[in-house]
């Protein structure tokens, strides 16, 4: 049984978040060309499932970002080895900074909170993460 070195396991990860990244850019890219694709309806209501495909697809797009630079900050700038706690880390990240900012464009989109104080507070939490 042939084991997988170093560098095969790296760009598997590697590759696997790029594709997912590629296929909601393209798949947003193709939404956003179509005239039906809008956040409220003829009536003035808001068209739901246009608002959920578009929220998922976009912490889709956040998360693979963001997941793919903590991995790569981890492997090279502090020489960690790459291995699967490694992967894990920096998925549990993405998808900490992920809903933090799926939030705060929630609380903005129904004016709860301003987009400059809410991540301001975001980050002000993600510090504190770190420290604590």
């Amino acid at each position: 049984m042939e084991t997988k070195t170093y560098r095969q396991k790296f760009v598997k990860f590697i590759l696997s978040y790029t594709f997912s990244l590629i296929f909601s850019v393209a798949i947003l890219l193709y939404l956003f060309s179509i005239r039906n694709f809008l956040p409220l309806n003829e009536i003035g209501d808001f068209n739901w499932l246009n608002i959920l495909v578009f929220t998922f697809l976009l912490s889709i797009l956040i998360d693979s970002i963001i997941t793919i630079l903590i991995y790569l900050f981890l492997l090279f700038i502090l020489k960690k080895e790459g291995s699967r706690e490694l992967e894990i880390l920096s998925i549990k990240w993405g998808i900490l900074f992920t809903l933090g900012i799926q939030l705060v464009v929630l609380l903005n989109f129904f004016h709860i909170l301003n987009l400059y104080w809410g991540f301001g507070i975001l980050s002000i939490v993600i510090i504190l993460l770190f420290i604590i």
